[in-house]
């Protein structure tokens, strides 16, 4: 009998993983990662022992270690990556320690709290010489990565006009995102969309915002919000979203609309508009010289918003190679601080009345 020895191209070595936090989000992480060739989870870490235990339980994702502390992940010279995954304000200590241990870094959105802690983490990377990747998935879903590719390929003209709202929501399962204190869900939560829009049109010039809090539930942090970005590109957005519906939790209010966003965007050729006439999940261009104004192409939407299911699995692959064969990481801490650098203008235009001026960031 003749044994086949495997390709060394297709032989993957496994880099050893610690996650710090065990909240709702590690549940999506932790399945792709025990599942995967690509990384073994050695351990995971949360202050909560209930879910630490949960998480590594044969019952759950059957891994060989938990604690209490994350730094005995840090400092495990086993582990080559930590997955950070515990609530914003704490990114940055994790993250920090992680990259000063010499451990390549994971960390889910948003980067941090407030921009002097994401200065520090891209700081610590980059002294560090480790693979560090944002989480934002949008960067990752071939719905919304379409959306980029359809504003930047000038088929309706630059500079455009990207107009984005959402229906009412409640807004999270979790009664720290309706917290002044840690931020705030209605923007902290979804500085996605503020990734998302530097994605496409570069950084933020101006920012006029107002924010207003409506839930009746005993919340603290603003739930309702419209914003107006102007970038240094010449492109507009304007963004518009409401967590004030009674309750928490993210199932859509789905007043006047079975879908959570409307989007449209405007330029001097045409535009691009979702969902379709009917409803419908389609994204649909529209030239000003077709004479009977119908869709010149559609395309199908696995979701709402642009997240598609296959978002989470693509980021891991795409950090496998930045940790394993140096490949450039597709959003950074300096994109983490970008989006941080915008909410923190909607705060301050939102208290001020006034518009705020943005310095690009370096």
């Amino acid at each position: 009998m003749v044994t086949r020895l495997p390709d060394p191209e297709t032989v993957m070595n496994p880099v050893k993983t610690g996650v710090v936090g065990c909240g709702n989000i590690s549940a999506r992480h932790l399945n792709l990662l025990t599942s995967s060739d690509r990384f073994e989870v050695v351990g995971v870490a949360d202050v909560v022992e209930e879910r630490a235990r949960r998480r590594a339980s044969e019952s759950e994702f059957d891994i060989r270690r938990w604690t209490l502390d994350y730094r005995e992940l840090v400092s495990d010279a086993e582990i080559e990556a930590i997955w950070v995954l515990t609530p914003a304000y704490r990114h940055a200590e994790v993250s920090i320690s992680a990259l000063q241990a010499g451990k390549h870094v994971f960390c889910e959105k948003p980067l941090a709290k407030t921009s002097d802690e994401c200065r520090a983490i891209h700081e610590a990377a980059e002294a560090s010489g480790s693979a560090f990747l944002l989480g934002y998935t949008m960067r990752f879903s071939p719905d919304a990565l379409n959306l980029r590719d359809q504003i930047q390929s000038g088929r309706m003209g630059r500079p455009v006009f990207f107009r984005d709202v959402w229906a009412l929501c409640k807004g999270s399962p979790s009664p720290a995102i309706h917290d002044a204190e840690q931020g705030g869900g209605v923007l902290y939560e979804h500085t996605h969309w503020l990734d998302f829009v530097n994605f496409v049109f570069g950084p933020v010039q101006k920012v006029y915002a107002s924010m207003r809090h409506l839930k009746p539930d005993p919340t603290t942090a603003d739930d309702t919000l419209i914003a107006i970005l102007d970038f240094a590109s010449g492109d507009q957005a304007v963004w518009s979203e409401s967590w004030a519906a009674p309750g928490m939790g993210w199932k859509p209010g789905r007043i006047g609309r079975h879908v959570r966003p409307t989007l449209d965007v405007i330029g001097p050729k045409g535009s691009l508009h979702f969902p379709d006439p009917e409803g419908r999940r389609l994204l649909s261009l529209y030239e000003n010289t077709n004479p009977d104004f119908t869709p010149v192409q559609q395309w199908e939407w696995e979701e709402d918003w642009g997240f598609n299911s296959e978002a989470f699995s693509s980021e891991h692959s795409h950090f496998y190679d930045c940790i394993r064969n140096g490949t450039q990481p597709i959003c950074t801490a300096l994109d983490g601080l970008a989006a941080i650098e915008v909410a923190e203008s909607i705060l301050e235009s939102s208290q001020t009345g006034l518009p705020v001026h943005l310095r690009q960031t370096a």
